[in-house]
């Protein structure tokens, strides 16, 4: 093959440790090849694989092939990392800021990594710092949703699309194939430079803040969207009052599925409204968590838009409630310290807390 500057070169590093469970990287990886063997551009590829990946490989093979595509296959661990072997062949964690470290080292040539493993948009947010474009797993991803995603994704890629295209069609070959985690790969670009904020810590985690940018004219009305259970409708009453000013000074617009027409879609007058809203407020209750268009429809949508830059999310724990391990548990919550509204000594203060924290997100957008 005659390799010039058009040329793309792809490298997988699996890792599957001994004591872990099995995954099907050996077919992940004969996927892609054969997909990107039919491929309209086929020429414009080099495939590269590495197994049983040690820290150290990963270094060799960086060097040796100097990639622009890094595509990981194997176990994540949340905030403790990603899953390669040691000389033994036992786990080993190498986590998100050693990541980020060494593809620092390689930005100038590196566009996109995929992280295609569990609970891997951890280590994801902190590479995008560097990187282009980074594809990481909000939560546990099963093996052949893992599988149709990086088929989609290479497929698309071997036709000639850009990467942010790539993206979507892998997250649609999953939902094509029947599969409930089509939102489970979330796409990270690097922050821009000029053009875009970084919203306030109060609103999102420290490691989310140095993604969550996202551009907004000055004289244009701020949306925020409420994603509830109707057994809260009566709280989120007393919020959308603390938020009244903000809407009398046409900062803001408030929108909640109570304000649907007679005769319209319901489902997509919210649809409409999710994906176009600036901030999106969770409002969190045992009854959002049990709701499963709250929690699986609009939650994951709305943290698939704050990843990609589009919206800022906040979740609002109205309730007590167990909201460890969810996607949204890495955001700052409010009220302080997320303590529910309702265990707050004077529930009123509680709200205008909330607004004037709200008021602080709508005031950076408006910059």
């Amino acid at each position: 093959m005659i390799i010039d500057a058009l040329t793309k070169k792809i490298l997988i590093l699996a890792a599957n440790p001994i004591g872990t469970t099995k995954l099907r990287l050996d077919e992940e990886f004969r996927e892609i090849q054969a997909g990107l063997e039919r491929a309209q551009k086929r020429n414009q590829f080099i495939l590269e694989q590495r197994w049983a990946v040690r820290p150290r490989d990963i270094q060799h093979a960086m060097l040796d092939i100097n990639p622009q595509i890094v595509h990981f296959s194997g176990h994540g661990a949340g905030d403790e990392g990603l899953v390669f072997e040691d000389e033994t062949g036992q786990a080993k964690l190498v986590d998100g800021e050693a990541l980020a470290g060494l593809f620092e080292l390689f930005a100038e040539q590196v566009e996109c990594v995929v992280l295609n493993g569990c609970y891997s948009q951890v280590q994801a947010e902190v590479i995008a710092q560097h990187i282009p474009y980074v594809i990481g797993m909000s939560q546990a991803i099963g093996d052949q949703a893992a599988i149709e995603f990086a088929v989609g994704f290479y497929d698309a890629l071997g036709a000639g699309r850009p990467i942010e295209f790539a993206y979507k069609l892998g997250c649609n070959a999953i939902r094509m194939s029947g599969i409930a985690e089509h939102l489970t790969p979330v796409l990270i670009k690097k922050p821009e430079p000029m053009g875009t904020i970084v919203l306030p810590n109060s609103a999102v985690g420290s490691q989310s803040a140095k993604h969550d940018l996202i551009s907004s004219s000055v004289n244009q009305r701020i949306e925020v969207f409420f994603s509830y259970a109707h057994e809260d409708e009566k709280l989120r009453d007393e919020l959308t009052k603390q938020l009244k000013t903000m809407i009398r000074q046409k900062l803001i617009t408030a929108w909640y599925d109570r304000d649907i027409t007679a005769g319209s879609e319901w489902a997509g007058q919210i649809d409409k409204h999710l994906n176009t809203a600036q901030i999106v407020l969770l409002l969190i209750s045992p009854d959002f968590i049990n709701s499963d268009y709250c929690y699986d429809i609009e939650m994951k949508r709305a943290m698939e838009r704050h990843q990609a830059g589009e919206a800022c999310v906040v979740p609002i724990i109205l309730r007590p409630t167990d909201w460890k391990g969810t996607p949204f548990e890495n955001l700052q919550a409010l009220p302080k310290d997320a303590i529910p509204v309702t265990k707050q000594p004077n529930r009123d203060q509680a709200f205008l807390d909330i607004a004037n924290e709200i008021r602080r997100v709508v005031e950076k957008l408006k910059k």
